[in-house]
């Protein structure tokens, strides 16, 4: 059986596991940083491999390497089989399985991270790991495996379906101001006048992102010249600032809980009223099969996340 695959030399679990790190790193030297034996072996082990397949799996670009179509395909078949057994391994050891939960840095914060607990137990009181990127990258890691769950926004998902993700909650903007940098005796119905926006600092991210873009542009449509005294890298820093009463934010319902109302205002920011996305679970469905991940499971991650369970 399989008298092909092993009629050759060049095939072996060593040379795939190097590939797969250069795949996941990103380049030759991002596998192995400072170590050039190492890099040198890995080079020459996809070499093997190239010869040993027929055909090309990397290509250069620029200075770095890039993965062809093949070396895509057999970077995903290669994760697949070692995640397999390693499994396989973990099962018969009595370990627990390991999973990745991938999402934003600000929702992985406040809304996986405090989850953690609850979602091993869900899942068998398996280890998890948890992992920041945007949005288009999550899909993608989903899509290539090397994620097990994403927290990501429904609309960034190709073709979404019951099969492959669940709604979670649908995101909302807020206007949160601490009082003291407001004139005494102004109320959550002052708010609404753009006109006192421009009278408090505010703090505002600074990554250029499709939200960070849309509160400067309503900001703009609303006549305020908003120019952030804070610019950060994340919204938690931007949460950060808020709570400490340096400045004012606009900020999702998820970065809402545990702020003192009785020291900040916190009002529905109505120029992003119709904003508003749903974040979903995502899941790649024959990796969950794979892995032996029931439906059941699945809906228990999700109703710890939508804060259901």
């Amino acid at each position: 059986m399989f008298e092909s695959l092993f009629s050759k030399g060049g095939l072996s679990l060593d040379r795939l596991r190097s590939f797969l790190e250069m795949a996941e790193a990103g380049s030759i030297a991002k596998a192995a940083p400072g170590d050039v034996v190492r890099q040198s072996q890995i080079s020459r082990q996809i070499r093997e491999l190239e010869e040993f397949f027929g055909t090309e799996l990397t290509r250069r670009r620029g200075k770095g390497l890039v993965l062809t179509a093949a070396g895509l395909r057999l970077g995903g078949l290669v994760r697949g089989q070692l995640q397999g057994l390693d499994d396989f391994r973990r099962e018969e050891q009595g370990l627990p399985k390991t999973f990745v939960f991938a999402a934003g840095a600000s929702t992985l914060e406040s809304l996986v991270a405090p989850r953690l607990p609850a979602l091993a137990g869900a899942l068998g009181g398996a280890q998890l790991r948890t992992e920041s990127h945007r949005s288009s990258a999550l899909v993608e890691a989903v899509r290539e495996g090397r994620v097990d769950f994403a927290v990501v926004r429904r609309d960034a998902i190709t073709e979404p379906s019951k099969k492959n993700c669940l709604p979670l909650l649908k995101l909302s903007f807020h206007l949160c101001i601490p009082r003291r940098l407001l004139p005494k005796g102004t109320g959550v119905s002052d708010l609404a006048d753009a006109g006192l926006w421009s009278k408090v600092p505010f703090a505002a991210g600074r990554d250029g992102g499709q939200l960070d873009q849309s509160i400067r542009e309503a900001m703009e449509k609303a006549g305020v010249d908003f120019r952030p005294a804070f610019e950060c890298g994340s919204i938690l820093q931007v949460r950060q600032l808020v709570m400490q009463e340096s400045c004012a934010a606009i900020l999702p319902n998820l970065a809402l809980p545990g702020l003192d109302e009785r020291k900040i205002l916190v009002a529905p920011f109505a120029p992003l009223a119709g904003y508003g996305r749903v974040l979903a679970l995502h899941w790649n469905p024959r990796q969950v099969e794979v892995r032996g991940v029931l439906p059941d499971s699945i809906r228990k991650v999700a109703a710890i996340l939508a804060g259901e369970s």
